[in-house]
């Protein structure tokens, strides 16, 4: 795996400081490349905090600072993101939002994924997708827990 800072975010290189062995070890089976881009305002008609399209994870810092996100909420994130394209998981269904979610986990930000879920939740912006996101703030709970 390589992770490219495509854009020189300054999260993101702390991200592929901190995470990027581990998650080597983690997802070996993925060999690939993985771009972090900068999602501009202009190009973010939706409003998206971050999100993936092939094997490049968008950010919009605007976006992920407004809704409050903390630097340690934001690479829980950002693994997410990883956790999609490492597992090619291609949909919004619950069970490739978990096993996203679990990349964030398994890298030792579990926890830190719950809080980043329950601000995107309290900031009502995506409200139809509501039980999705209280599905995976339990889904993880309960990983944490065994």
């Amino acid at each position: 795996m390589h992770l490219r800072n495509r854009d020189n975010i300054e999260i993101v290189d702390a991200f592929i400081r901190l995470f990027g062995s581990l998650l080597e070890e983690i997802a070996p089976h993925y060999t690939g490349v993985i771009e972090f881009r900068l999602l501009k305002n202009e190009d973010n008609e939706y409003h998206d905090i971050m999100g993936r399209v092939g094997n490049t994870v968008y950010f919009s810092p605007s976006e992920v600072y407004g809704i409050g996100l903390t630097d340690v909420e934001i690479l829980a994130s950002l693994a997410h993101e990883v956790g999609h394209i490492v597992y090619n998981t291609r949909s919004w269904e619950p069970d490739c939002e978990q096993r996203a979610d679990m990349l964030a986990a398994e890298i030792g930000l579990g926890a830190q994924m719950i809080s980043a879920l329950e601000k995107i939740l309290d900031s009502r912006r995506f409200h139809r997708l509501t039980s999705m996101l209280i599905g995976r703030i339990h889904f993880l709970q309960n990983m944490m827990r065994s």
